[in-house]
């Protein structure tokens, strides 16, 4: 027995997949069963119960977890000591992130990650909500941010920072000394506008609720530079997060306005699994996202 082993074992309980976890830890599917079996052998008792295509654990493989995730975590804090593990990340992040946050707002807590981590491992996958049921069944991201929690018994949603909805319009139909945009102004430019499912959308209309009359959209899109090309083309108006438009040059065709009497804030939510060992490297930029404000 040894900790590739115990870490093998440890991956097959997180993921419930022996052919994931094979690919994982480069091996075959085979081996990984090989291992399990040496390793009951060993210590002679029977870890997992099979259950035509699944798996669960005994009560024996219970409390052989419980201590594997001890030596296992002992082994890390040994590491990080031999290693200087203060100025060091070893391990790797797997990210997941909607297309305008991985855009727009990832790069920040990004290079700040790189500017402190020096050993590590950083993916990152982009996609829009159409694909959240491949990310949360394929057990790919370590973790997920979005601009909604997801509420499900298998995972945790903490909110990390916070962004807000401004108007977006061509800079020509500002006028001199204008300071905000008035819901009544978009009467006179066609609206831009996320498409019915998008989560922009869903939090945008449920924050106006009654107070104005619904907006009717000229046209819709699933993607923030889609709504900026059409503002440009056909001098149109949208509603987007402000981190999507605040670094727009002096000058520029197009302007970003604070809406009138009314703030909409966008939360942001990092989401992980309840049953997911953290590495140092996951730890690490969890701990990143919750201490550098998001600047807009």
């Amino acid at each position: 027995m040894n900790i590739k082993t115990l870490k093998i074992f440890s991956d097959l309980v997180d993921r419930a997949s022996f052919s994931k976890v094979a690919k994982q830890n480069g091996v075959s599917q085979s081996a990984i069963s090989q291992k399990i079996k040496i390793l009951e052998t060993k210590l002679e008792v029977s870890l997992l119960e099979k259950k035509q295509k699944t798996f669960q654990l005994t009560p024996e493989g219970i409390v052989f977890h419980r201590h594997a995730q001890v030596i296992l975590s002992e082994y890390e804090t040994m590491l990080r000591d031999l290693h200087n593990y203060d100025s060091k990340v070893l391990g790797n992040v797997h990210i997941f992130a909607n297309y305008w946050i991985g855009i727009y707002l990832l790069p920040g807590y990004v290079r700040e990650y790189l500017k402190v981590s020096k050993n590590f491992d950083l993916d990152v996958n982009y996609g829009d909500c159409n694909c959240m049921q491949t990310v949360i069944s394929d057990l790919w991201s370590d973790l997920i941010i979005l601009e909604f929690p997801f509420n499900h018994d298998e995972f945790i949603s903490e909110q990390f920072a916070e962004d807000e909805f401004v108007a977006v319009c061509l800079a020509q139909n500002i006028s001199k000394g204008q300071q905000t945009f008035s819901f009544a102004n978009f009467k006179s430019l066609p609206l831009i506008g996320f498409t019915k499912h998008h989560p922009l959308r869903s939090i945008f209309e449920n924050a106006i609720g009654k107070k104005i009359e619904r907006p009717r959209y000229f046209m819709e899109f699933n993607q923030v530079e889609l709504i900026k090309q059409a503002i440009e083309i056909h001098n149109g108006i949208a509603i987007l997060p402000k981190s999507t438009v605040f670094s727009l040059p002096n000058g520029h065709h197009l302007k970003a306005m604070p809406l009138k009497n009314m703030h909409i804030p966008i939360p942001l939510y990092f989401i992980y699994r309840k049953n997911r060992k953290m590495n140092r490297a996951m730890e690490h930029f969890i701990e990143i996202l919750k201490r550098k404000p998001l600047i807009c």
